[in-house]
């Protein structure tokens, strides 16, 4: 293990931390304003337990699916700044770092080399390569597949991007790339089913809008048994798909201004979910209403018609926008 923190990440809502690839990672919340930890963490402990309630259901009602569930990291501490955590910790940090706010969750493992060199000689510009490759930042290796997007321009080595940035931290893999890097096309139908049932758990067990959430493509943990069946194993590797970044997630209300909010946040996400007209929307949609019908009819009270009608009415505007 290594002795000091490593920066593995950055957003506007800070940097992320961690010590090794196997272990806990340390978010901090040095980026921009009116950005919020306390509100990740507590949308991050809600979530957790909605998909701890997803499984139940799944298990009590004997419901066999040919996809994986979508993961969420284990969330274990929100750290304040005068916290006794920074005491011993700190010094672990460079030293121009001083205490913040903080939350403290397992890691989400990279990509093996293996899969970065695969990556990097298909789609980098072969001058900088060697430089991607060796680059310590770039071991730290996630995938956001982008089932809702398209590349316009193609950076196939053979038609070398003009750019010579490229980094393969959250690196954006469009539809297209799927496709031509040989991920069967039933891993991409699963990938958007598991994204319509993360969202139904999202909205009708965590109330949840998703506003700004990240998906990413990553191998399961290094101690999880090779038995576990929530993975898919393609070109890419046995990986899973983690959700994650949860800080400008809101309440969301249960009637009509509660659906239009999280029709926003559909289309203000990066472009993760399939869009109307592309082949995976019949996937997602089917997925996202049949989950969001279990979901309901298990745990709401009250209003069940007046959810199943929202949850229609979601994808309903979602597909005549």
């Amino acid at each position: 293990m290594a002795s000091n923190y490593s920066c593995i990440g950055a957003g506007f809502c800070g940097t992320v931390w961690a010590l090794s690839e196997d272990g806990q990672a340390v978010k901090r919340e040095d980026g921009g304003p009116n950005r919020s930890l306390a509100n990740d963490y507590a949308m991050h402990r809600r979530i957790l337990q909605s998909f701890t309630r997803l499984t139940d259901i799944k298990r009590r009602f004997g419901i066999h699916q040919t996809f994986p569930q979508v993961r969420v990291s284990e969330c274990h501490h929100f750290i304040s700044p005068n916290d006794q955590w920074w005491t011993e910790n700190l010094p672990l940090f460079p030293s121009q770092y001083s205490p913040c706010n903080a939350i403290v969750s397992d890691r989400i493992p990279p990509f093996a080399e293996q899969i970065r060199k695969l990556i990097v000689n298909r789609y980098c510009n072969p001058a900088i390569q060697t430089e991607i490759l060796t680059s310590a930042a770039n071991r730290d290796c996630l995938i956001r597949p982008y089932l809702g997007r398209r590349r316009t321009q193609k950076t196939e080595v053979n038609r070398p991007s003009r750019f010579a940035a490229f980094s393969l931290r959250n690196y954006p893999l469009h539809e297209d790339q799927m496709e031509d890097i040989g991920i069967p096309t039933e891993d991409m139908q699963s990938y958007a089913r598991m994204m319509g049932e993360a969202l139904a758990t999202l909205h009708w067990l965590g109330e949840v809008d998703g506003n700004d959430i990240e998906f990413v493509l990553a191998p399961p943990p290094f101690h999880e048994e090779l038995s576990n069946t929530n993975t898919i194993t393609n070109v890419l590797g046995r990986h899973a798909m983690w959700m994650l970044d949860f800080d400008l997630c809101r309440h969301m209300p249960m009637g009509d201004a509660g659906v239009q909010q999280a029709v926003a946040a559909f289309w203000r996400n990066d472009p993760f979910y399939p869009r109307p007209q592309s082949k995976l929307w019949a996937d997602f949609r089917e997925q996202y209403l049949m989950s969001s019908e279990e979901i309901i009819n298990e745990y709401s009270q009250v209003d069940i018609d007046e959810r199943l009608s929202f949850a229609r009415d979601f994808i309903g505007l979602i597909e005549t926008k």
